[in-house]
């Protein structure tokens, strides 16, 4: 459908910048209203239709495109990145962004940001990532332990400084009884951090084991309940692609091309632009962040 009105929303937490701009780029409509659902929808109910709206992905995008949805022909988010009419000008103010940002728009000028069309699946996706972060964070306490320890001159080696079995052993080598107190926080925030990990992995755990799709990726080798999720969180639909070389692209995996004006050659990609996360997954290393 061919749309009458392109509309902006500059979303924040506390107030939203709309801007509604007609095909020819003339300014249809500009409002500041409140980050709330009914002042949203009536902003965006207030202009000509059929409309369609955008905005940049952030932490509230999601909830804002659910919210709009069924009054809009389309919405969509864009990657902020991408948008360096805005980031070059030094201009830049929530007024002019809407308006540039509907300008992009109307002219097609966006890298679309996917968000799954069910709820189910965003929640899911927020569980995974969960995960994710819960693990960071592990790895990070554990990193402030050893640092405490090189700190006061300990020198752990090989040895398990994290087992509970082996820590009085550990503090015992600190002389000093400021320093064994500071530890024994660090062992707790440890301790904390890792038991929210486990309960989320075991939440992962039975998804993963009820949901048709990564009953599928558990019979391949090497593919367990978190790295089936994390997949299919990230692709959510074969659809998002036109060709398996895009998701291969996508996936950080398609590492030559060919040359222009020489079909023969290929060169490897500089600087190619991929999900490190899901190139982690299919190639079947240990996911970080």
């Amino acid at each position: 459908m061919k749309l009458r009105t392109y509309c902006a929303l500059d979303l924040h937490f506390r107030h939203t910048v709309f801007e509604a701009q007609g095909a020819g780029g003339e300014v249809v409509g500009r409002r500041d209203v409140l980050t709330e659902a009914r002042y949203l929808v009536e902003a965006v109910k207030g202009v000509p239709g059929p409309k369609g709206v955008v905005l940049e992905e952030g932490p509230m995008a999601d909830w804002a495109m659910r919210v709009i949805r069924p009054y809009v022909s389309e919405v969509i988010a864009c990657d902020p990145r991408r948008n360096r009419l805005i980031s070059r000008d030094g201009d830049k103010t929530d007024v002019l962004d809407a308006g540039k940002l509907a300008e992009l728009y109307r002219l097609g000028s966006l890298r679309v940001v996917h968000h799954p069309e069910r709820q189910s699946m965003m929640d899911l996706r927020g569980w995974v990532w969960a995960y994710h972060d819960q693990v960071a964070w592990v790895t990070a306490a554990k990193n402030k332990v050893k640092a405490a320890f090189r700190s006061a001159g300990v020198s752990y080696g090989v040895g398990n400084i994290y087992g509970v079995a082996q820590r009085e052993e550990w503090l015992g080598e600190l002389k000093r009884s400021s320093v064994r107190e500071r530890v024994k926080e660090l062992y707790g925030n440890l301790d904390d951090l890792a038991a929210r990990r486990d309960r989320i992995r075991k939440r992962l755990q039975r998804t993963a084991r009820r949901h048709p799709v990564t009953k599928r990726f558990l019979a391949i080798p090497g593919y367990g309940p978190i790295r089936s999720l994390t997949f299919l969180v990230m692709v959510d639909t074969p659809y998002r692609f036109s060709t398996p070389q895009k998701l291969w692209r996508y996936s950080g995996l398609a590492s030559r091309r060919e040359q222009s004006g020489d079909p023969g050659r290929v060169r490897m990609v500089q600087g190619q632009q991929y999900n490190r996360r899901l190139k982690a997954v299919a190639r079947g290393r240990e996911l970080r962040r």
